[in-house]
């Protein structure tokens, strides 16, 4: 991406545009892929929240636990993600997902993981889902607030790239 087109981008006052453009140009130099392990912060915070945030808003977490994020198979980096742009109330309903599987670890397999999940009564995981919608609003104010604060970061990984 070009530097005028970063800075133009940055520069970008709608939250929504923001987070969403952000994580488009990521996804654009990393082919897509979203990768925990290798995917530099702070990239990898704003592709973990913007990411997980649209499955879980369209399905509750039984979306997210349908899938896998490479290099984060518990979604212990997803929920971090959360705690780090300051979005208590997200990680708080993350937490509580995680903890409806033993050892707050979803297992690896996802037919065992969603009969585990399933397991749990309805209104449990309506009310964890309700928690996480409710926050949606704040997540992605305090998601572009952390982009806008890492501005600098973000251009020069965007810049860099071929």
């Amino acid at each position: 991406m070009s530097h005028p087109s970063v800075d133009k981008l940055l520069a970008t006052t709608d939250d929504f545009d923001l987070c969403d453009g952000v994580f488009c140009a990521i996804a654009d130099v990393t082919g897509n892929q979203i990768d925990a392990v290798t995917e530099p912060e702070p990239c990898r915070t704003v592709t973990l929240v913007w990411h997980s945030g649209g499955i879980i808003g369209n399905g509750g977490f039984q979306y997210l636990f349908e899938g896998n994020f490479n290099g984060d198979p518990g979604y212990r980096k997803t929920a971090d993600a959360y705690k780090r742009i300051g979005a208590e109330k997200s990680y708080a309903a993350f937490q509580d997902a995680l903890a409806l599987f033993p050892g707050n670890s979803p297992p690896s397999d996802i037919d065992c993981r969603l009969k585990i999940y399933q397991s749990h009564p309805k209104e449990t995981r309506d009310e964890i889902n309700g928690r996480f919608w409710a926050d949606a609003d704040e997540a992605k104010r305090l998601l572009a607030k952390f982009i806008r604060f890492h501005s600098s970061e973000f251009c020069e990984f965007l810049t860099a790239q071929p």
